[in-house]
């Protein structure tokens, strides 16, 4: 992909979500999203072990719930509702359209004669845009703890946003039947 648009925001977790509506909000007619994984949602997106929920009750955790008309089901919502509110504000503000999914940014470079950014990914595009967000979440690198001896383990092990539903049964919307 060559092409320019007026923004590009890396990362699409609630941040990037929030980046993107509120650009949407401005005016901003061609907003494009790089993100990671192969839909919105950020850490919901890699974490749908079973029974996983949010810690923090979802009317203060779960943004523009007045802007999509949502209401959460739960007090402590599950990442599955969580994940499909991301892309309820994703189809709201008509992220979906420019988004560019399983792909990351790899250079975001400035020209000062233009005025405008340029940003590379792995995929090998080359993306022009007046204004570059970058929300990239901490939690979108999988970090395995540091414990003295965890390379000479012999048990099963594997990361929580990369669970492994054949061990443990389950599925990828947190359900806890499989």
């Amino acid at each position: 992909m060559d092409d320019r648009v007026d923004a590009v925001v890396v990362g699409g977790g609630f941040g990037g979500l929030l980046a993107g509506a509120r650009l949407r909000q401005a005016g901003l007619a061609s907003v494009r999203v790089i993100e990671k994984g192969a839909d919105f949602g950020g850490t919901w997106y890699w974490n749908r072990y079973p029974g996983i929920h949010c810690d923090i009750d979802a009317y203060t955790y779960m943004p523009l719930l007045e802007e999509v008309g949502y209401v959460p089901k739960w007090k402590y919502a599950p990442g599955e509702e969580i994940r499909e509110h991301a892309q309820a504000i994703a189809r709201h503000f008509d992220l979906y359209r420019e988004a560019c999914f399983q792909t990351e940014a790899t250079e975001l470079r400035w020209d000062d004669a233009t005025g405008w950014w340029t940003v590379s990914t792995d995929r090998g595009d080359r993306i022009r845009a007046r204004y570059v967000v970058v929300s990239s979440g901490t939690l979108s690198r999988p970090k395995l703890p540091g414990i003295e001896g965890i390379e000479s383990f012999k048990g099963h092990t594997f990361h929580t946003s990369r669970w492994d539903y054949a061990y443990t049964g389950g599925d990828q919307n947190g359900g806890l039947s499989g």
